[in-house]
């Protein structure tokens, strides 16, 4: 059974390749993502049938299975059950789906990773896959054009900022610990990539974002010396402004306007949004409106958004009951993070602040590339610490 597991380690790293950029690549009409994902699952479970362990980590996964279970309860009293007439609207089916999928993942990843080397993989993988999305947003992108932000069909620019500040830390980690010099240099060449194309979003929350991901240098910076210290500080101020000096006035006065935003505007209507969402909540406190109904009961309100806001979202559509489950389930990878060794409790915990903090402007709840990130923590420590995933006979 060696080489189905061999084959089921090869999906799930391009599964974990196509994550950045779902929905680009199709084969016969469906997402790599999709395909990816279904072969691990089914070689997986093959696996399983045959034999083998079913791996979790109980602490982390039956939280998991609880929101999910009210996730997918809370399909059966959605105010949306049919597809709506909005385009950009999201139906309960498809949000139902969305969830499956990203429940998948974060089992898949215990079943089949073994080794720090292996966890390493998908660090690689994530970084791998990353580059597909710097590619597709920046190979059109013109140096000495005049745009606010820069953006491509398919894509929303904010979430591509959150997606490439979140693997940040990863590439750091490649640069700083990666034993061989290929995937050092892989590291080295996306963290700059990354920056620039997060800048050009004119994404403010990325840009916030970003430097939470160079966090991840601090302990680097504090066992050098002192030249080495200030060595690092002037590559990171060179880097930032080179990068500055090819990116259009509009959108680094975009950026710098973050504060303003805050303090005294109504950060791109998102708070229109989420006093309107309030008010529908507190028509269904407990329980919420049900799974991917947020466009519906916020429609009498004339607004066509999204909550731009994770935990707004899921307050609406699953009451108090889904927000406290999702919370958890962040609370307890936080808590792992936290127990890390060393440069990965900084790398794992700034990851996850991208991830928490991405979610306050940006809906994202059910994206598979959020619950992997929880899913990577948690993999990490018992990996790292050699501690025994439980197997369930």
């Amino acid at each position: 059974m060696n080489t189905v597991r061999y084959i089921a380690v090869f999906f799930m790293l391009v599964l974990v390749l196509a994550l950045p950029t779902d929905g680009v690549a199709e084969v016969a009409g469906m997402s790599l993502v999709k395909i990816a994902g279904l072969m691990t699952f089914g070689l997986t479970l093959i696996l399983i049938v045959t034999g083998s362990s079913l791996h979790v980590v109980p602490g982390f996964h039956i939280m998991v299975l609880l929101h999910m279970a009210w996730v997918v309860l809370s399909f059966t009293w959605s105010e949306m059950p049919v597809p709506y007439e909005i385009v950009q609207a999201v139906s309960a089916g498809q949000a139902l789906k969305s969830n499956l999928y990203a429940l998948m993942i974060t089992f898949l990843v215990f079943q089949l990773a073994r080794t720090e080397a292996d966890v390493e993989h998908l660090y690689v993988a994530l970084v791998l896959g990353s580059f597909w999305l710097i590619y597709l947003m920046v190979k059109d992108y013109q140096v000495t054009g005049n745009t606010v932000r820069h953006e491509i069909e398919g894509f929303d620019a904010n979430e591509v900022a959150v997606k490439l500040a979140m693997i940040l830390p990863l590439g750091i980690y490649l640069l700083v610990h990666a034993k061989a010099r290929v995937l050092r240099l892989l590291g080295l060449a996306y963290i700059p990539a990354a920056l620039f194309t997060i800048l050009i979003t004119g994404s403010r929350t990325g840009a916030i974002l970003m430097l939470i991901g160079l966090l991840g240098f601090v302990p680097v910076i504090l066992r050098s010396g002192l030249i080495g210290k200030a060595a690092s500080v002037l590559v990171v101020v060179v880097a930032l402004i080179g990068i500055a000096n090819v990116i259009p006035q509009k959108t680094i006065e975009r950026i710098f306007s973050t504060g303003k935003e805050i303090s005294s505007g109504t950060l791109n209507e998102r708070r229109v949004v989420w006093a309107n969402a309030y008010e529908e909540w507190e028509e269904s406190p407990l329980v919420g409106h049900g799974l991917g109904s947020f466009r519906r009961i916020i429609n009498p309100y004339h607004v066509d958004y999204t909550a731009h806001n994770s935990y707004v979202a899921i307050t609406a559509e699953q009451g108090i009951v889904g927000v406290c489950l999702y919370l958890t389930v962040i609370g307890i990878a936080f808590a792992y993070a936290w127990r890390l060794p060393g440069d990965n409790r900084i790398l794992m915990l700034s990851m996850l602040l991208i991830v928490a903090i991405g979610q306050l402007s940006l809906t994202l709840q059910d994206r598979m590339h959020i619950w992997f990130s929880y899913a990577l923590v948690v993999l990490s420590f018992y990996i790292k610490n050699n501690a025994n995933i439980r197997p369930l006979s």
